[in-house]
């Protein structure tokens, strides 16, 4: 597939997954109710947004509509990737480790996700300025100023941690793999891959949170 045809292919296809992945998390919620249900549901239509306007960006055209639709899509990271912080200290708790079942760390785990996001909105939220950019047919928007994303690699880490204890407690490393594999795809180089990459990871990444809530639950 030529590369000016990559982006126009795999986005509405990263949509369309990610939104099942998200019909599937709110079907999950109807049966059994538990936060870490709830949270996932938000990070994955966090998600499903984030793949369907890079997907629709070529039909509005740049323009204010355009950008104020991508600014939507970084504040919906903000807020919602550091609730995973919650979401893998729920699942090491309910995998039965042990030191994690602690209202302290419960508790803690909370105050650190708040701290992320207000870290996040602060750091790259607030003044954020964004400029056009096309890559493989699409057109989106992005930070003028592109930094280490310290919000991303944070929370990652801490879920990282949580998935090696939950690996050790009923040897289910499937987390930690996913996680694992998200870290390696965000840190290809975009200018040669775009998102597409960080996409694709970033679903394998969810998915294997998602299956891990599954078999715990």
């Amino acid at each position: 597939m030529k590369n000016a045809e990559m982006a126009t292919f795999l986005y509405p296809i990263y949509t369309f997954a990610n939104l099942g992945l998200a019909i599937w998390s709110f079907s999950l919620f109807r049966h059994s109710y538990n936060i870490n249900t709830t949270l996932l549901a938000l990070v994955l239509t966090g998600m499903t947004y984030d793949n369907f306007i890079i997907s629709i960006g070529r039909f509005i055209e740049q323009g204010a509509l355009l950008k104020s639709l991508n600014r939507l899509r970084f504040l919906l990271h903000n807020l919602f990737v550091p609730l995973l912080v919650v979401v893998a200290v729920k699942l090491a708790s309910n995998a039965g480790v042990v030191w994690v079942n602690n209202p302290t760390v419960y508790y803690g785990c909370w105050a650190i996700a708040l701290g992320l996001i207000t870290f996040g909105l602060v750091k790259d939220f607030v003044g954020l300025e964004l400029v056009p950019i096309t890559f493989g047919g699409s057109l989106r928007y992005k930070p003028k100023s592109c930094g280490l994303p310290m919000l991303p690699i944070l929370t990652a880490l801490l879920v990282a941690v949580m998935g090696f204890f939950i690996w050790r407690e009923i040897n289910w490393p499937w987390m930690l793999v996913g996680t694992l594999v998200m870290f390696s795809g965000n840190a290809l180089p975009t200018r040669i891959f775009g998102t597409l990459i960080s996409s694709a990871v970033d679903f394998v990444f969810i998915s294997a949170l998602l299956t891990t809530q599954l078999i715990i639950y």
